[in-house]
């Protein structure tokens, strides 16, 4: 199996499919905001494009909209090999389907996402025009594989995919991330050394001190310094 990347402190969620399955539609959908460019025009999304938001319960989200895994001809090859290459980095995939479009390039996708050990929910979008087979949604549920059928343009089944994709994240993924509380006891200080050198910005602190100080806080910490030219108290 290849190795899992580092995904930092966001749940990445990947939407794959063929082109026109509406994978752009489904995040403006989830986001309820334009977050994705939509066109009727196929392969309008080129390259795996990150859409980082805030998606309650789930908190801090990244979105990887990708190109269809159908893209034809020699550029179209380079697409599809760009967006295999973001599935290790995903926490959760979204296997979009039109209507009830269900083919062995489908059934690869989420044979191989299976070996990766990528949880994946199958969904069946445009529900409104068309749907799938029962047996086919009987064969899936057969092989514990979480499905939603739903439709971006009116809003059907969009509740029952918060819900799917929820569960589908790792609990691990749900859990605060643990940066120095568990070293710093209640009441103690901690200090937080920044360097300082021609190319920082005078005053301004460095990403792991942004991250530090709320988990310093909700260890209810003492207090500390940050040290470099000088030392605040």
């Amino acid at each position: 199996m290849p190795g899992r990347t580092t995904r930092a402190f966001r749940t990445h969620v990947g939407l794959l499919g063929r082109r026109n399955a509406g994978k752009s539609s489904l995040i403006n959908a989830l986001a309820r905001q334009d977050v994705a460019i939509v066109s009727p025009t196929p392969g309008t999304t080129t390259d795996p494009v990150s859409k980082p938001m805030e998606l309650q319960p789930l908190g801090p989200v990244v979105f990887i909209d990708t190109a269809g895994f159908d893209d034809p001809g020699e550029l179209g090859a380079l697409r599809v090999e760009r967006t295999v290459a973001i599935l290790d980095r995903l926490d959760v995939a979204l296997l979009v389907c039109d209507g009830g479009n269900w083919g062995g390039r489908e059934q690869d996708l989420l044979d191989d996402l299976a070996q990766r050990r990528v949880p994946t929910v199958v969904v069946f979008n445009q529900g409104d025009r068309d749907r799938p087979e029962e047996r086919l949604l009987e064969r899936l549920a057969a092989t514990d594989t979480a499905t939603v059928v739903c439709s971006a343009v009116t809003g059907e089944g969009l509740d029952d995919l918060r819900e799917a994709l929820v569960a589908a994240v790792p609990p691990e993924r749900l859990e605060d991330p643990v940066l120095v509380r568990d070293l710093v006891p209640v009441g103690e200080a901690c200090v937080l050394v920044v360097p300082i050198d021609a190319a920082a910005p005078k005053g301004r602190l460095i990403l792991p001190q942004v991250n530090a100080i709320p988990d310093l806080l909700a260890a209810r910490a003492a207090g500390g310094g940050w040290r470099g030219d000088e030392v605040a108290a």
